[in-house]
């Protein structure tokens, strides 16, 4: 029997034989609440699309508030304190940047795509391209052409081996699903931006090695998307509707992840921002409890 090769096999040679297995035993289908037949948001309450003045506020400059911190714990020397700073202040710009490009962080169409833009100078890489494949994602959760989910389809260590080329190949899948010319020319803008940002923190070298510390620790950060964006969240996914993503509650855990853990929820309704995740998870509990749905709970 000829072999298929699907976007997993050839943008990750290292996925496990049985992951095609899987695959090909079940056909995947789509997570949505419709399949699911879960309840629309306004029978939920709309109300967990709003956010308080504080919030709305505070929300857009949590990112620049911990770049500052991490400038100030640099320029003062506090090198051992320097990793946790840089992990609060990338969870920051992350889960921002998956609010905005979402729709879920209040901003209008043409200030979203420069909002998209500045963040991709924080995060060195394309907000847009982050957009594309992300929302993809969510179209095609762990199908064949499901690039960001594909890391779930390996083992650890095959999630962990893919991170190194990881941000790259994602540019270049997103890239590839772009259709306007317009968004294209955004990734290619924002690519730029990034290889600039990366050549002046070589220059800047001599006089401060801050920049480029915090390149290195943004770097890291992209390796480890295969593990924290499809792996984990997606963990031993099946061909049940809501078997494709994963669910982690609590209080301590997943506010320290700012509810990135309520991966679930989130695929089930993508434009309840994600500081109203544990409120609706609330609400989704009966739902869940008659579906038979199990989550994980944590501290």
């Amino acid at each position: 029997m000829s072999h298929i090769v699907t976007l997993a096999d050839a943008v990750f040679p290292i996925a496990r034989s049985s992951a095609v297995t899987s695959r090909k035993q079940a056909a995947i289908h789509p997570l949505n609440r419709r399949q699911a037949g879960l309840p629309n948001l306004s029978s939920l309450g709309l109300d967990l699309l709003n956010a308080s003045k504080l919030q709305r506020l505070f929300w857009p400059m949590l990112p620049l508030l911990t770049l500052a911190a991490y400038a100030t714990v640099f320029s003062m020397q506090l090198y051992l304190l320097l990793p946790l700073v840089f992990v609060l202040h990338f969870l920051v710009s992350v889960t921002f940047t998956h609010d905005v490009l979402h729709g879920a962080a209040g901003f209008k169409p043409r200030s979203t795509e420069w909002v998209l833009f500045a963040m991709s100078i924080l995060l060195l890489e394309s907000g847009h391209a982050f957009r594309q494949a992300h929302l993809h994602h969510h179209s095609h959760c762990l199908e064949h052409d499901d690039f960001e989910g594909s890391p779930a389809h390996l083992s650890l260590l095959g999630a962990l081996k893919a991170g190194p080329t990881y941000l790259a190949r994602h540019w270049q899948h997103a890239y590839r699903l772009a259709k306007s010319p317009v968004q294209k020319r955004w990734m290619l803008a924002e690519l730029c931006i990034a290889i600039l940002g990366i050549v002046i923190a070589i220059l800047v070298l001599p006089w401060t090695a801050a920049p480029l510390t915090y390149c290195v620790f943004m770097y890291i950060g992209s390796c480890l998307y295969p593990i924290t964006t499809a792996w984990l969240p997606h963990f031993k996914p099946d061909s049940s509707i809501l078997g494709q993503a994963r669910s982690l509650r609590g209080k301590i855990i997943p506010a320290l992840l700012f509810n990135l853990s309520y991966h679930l929820e989130h695929h089930l309704y993508p434009q309840v921002p994600s500081y109203n995740l544990p409120q609706l998870a609330d609400r989704l509990d009966p739902y869940f409890a008659k579906l038979g749905v199990s989550v994980l709970h944590v501290v």
